[in-house]
């Protein structure tokens, strides 16, 4: 590399795709984005041996191995097509990055994850809606792109008869990858969305109608929450007098101070006076939306149960994995002396243990 390139404090490495941390993903193809030109070159210093007059000081003479697979990739990577691809798929899949990364945190619920996940996908459909403007900015993006690396703007042959791959009717590159790569991209993304998130998106409709302000800004379909939660509630027929009087205790109020999410409407609700519609906030706040949780607790368990604890019991492990994932309580030490000596009696002093 080039002395200013060796010299900054801002280079970031090529990331590995992680398999199991989607959101991971998305900062390797940033940081393949951020260093493609200079990955371009060193493939053609190891490969070519172009370039000498900038790396010529740190060029050593490369294997036969090394320069075939460094021609290999260097070729694939200064392709058109491929350029177009990785730029095309970048750019969608950003907007996926935040709400990757919303929807693993401990305290989201059902409600605000269908909100996030329903203003996603309303950007995917305006992106899909206008597909000519967004495409032309990729497409531009990708040509100077490709002029940085020596690659000229081309496309598959189109030919008769074609299996392996999409074979359209185009006058130009441009079309060719919007109807090839960019549209079927896009629709790939929305049906997955509408595949994964569409009964948790019912539900969670249905429980954001007891909120108080969105019960008393505008009536909502809470069947589908009783059809599905009828039985933990008390009394499912006396639902609709208890709402209309939930909804009577928040009218007066200010909007501004009337609660907005569930986890605030939980705190202000009478469980004696409104005995449904606290169930169904209770189901509001803790129906999980992913299962990062519980993978988070079978990484703390994999990291406890090693063999040094291999004898340990059943109620020790789950004692000691409860203090392991909840580590930011904070715990009395002196409390804990006194329960431990009661229940394990000694003739041990225990008070200045600690």
């Amino acid at each position: 590399m080039s002395k200013s390139v060796l010299d900054t404090q801002k280079r970031k490495a090529l990331l590995d795709l992680c398999k199991t941390r989607w959101a991971e993903r998305q900062s390797a193809y940033q940081h393949f984005y951020q260093s493609f030109v200079f990955m371009v070159d060193a493939l053609e210093v190891i490969g070519y041996q172009h370039h000498l007059d900038k790396y010529g000081d740190i060029y050593s003479d490369w294997d036969a191995k090394s320069r075939s697979e460094a021609q290999q990739i260097a070729a694939s990577i200064t392709s058109f097509g491929f350029i177009v691809t990785f730029l095309t798929v970048y750019k969608y899949l950003s907007h996926l990055a935040g709400i990757t990364v919303k929807l693993q945190k401990t305290t989201v619920d059902i409600v605000a994850a269908h909100e996030m996940v329903a203003e996603v996908a309303e950007t995917y459909k305006e992106e899909r809606k206008d597909i000519d403007e967004g495409f032309d900015k990729i497409f531009s993006h990708s040509v100077r792109m490709a002029e940085h690396v020596g690659t000229e703007v081309s496309m598959p042959r189109i030919v008769r008869r074609q299996q392996h791959r999409s074979n359209p009717e185009v006058s130009s590159p441009k079309d060719y990858y919007k109807k090839t790569v960019a549209i079927p991209f896009l629709d790939h993304v929305l049906s997955t969305l509408d595949s994964q998130f569409s009964e948790a998106a019912k539900v969670a409709s249905s429980l954001l109608g007891v909120v108080p302000s969105v019960c008393c800004s505008q009536e909502v379909n809470l069947d589908a929450a009783l059809e599905k939660y009828h039985q933990d509630l008390p009394s499912v027929e006396l639902f609709s007098g208890e709402l209309r009087r939930w909804i009577k205790k928040f009218e007066k109020m200010p909007v501004e101070e009337r609660p907005a999410t569930a986890a605030q409407a939980i705190k202000v609700c009478d469980p004696d006076m409104f005995p449904n519609v606290s169930i169904i906030l209770q189901i509001a706040c803790t129906l999980p939306v992913t299962s990062c949780q519980c993978e988070r607790s079978a990484s703390a368990l994999r990291r406890l149960h090693n063999y040094m604890r291999a004898s340990m019991e059943e109620q020790r492990l789950s004692s000691l994995a409860l203090m392991h994932v909840h580590y930011d309580k904070e715990v009395n030490l002196d409390r804990v002396v006194d329960l431990f000596s009661k229940l394990h009696p000694r003739r041990l002093e225990l008070d200045t243990l600690l």
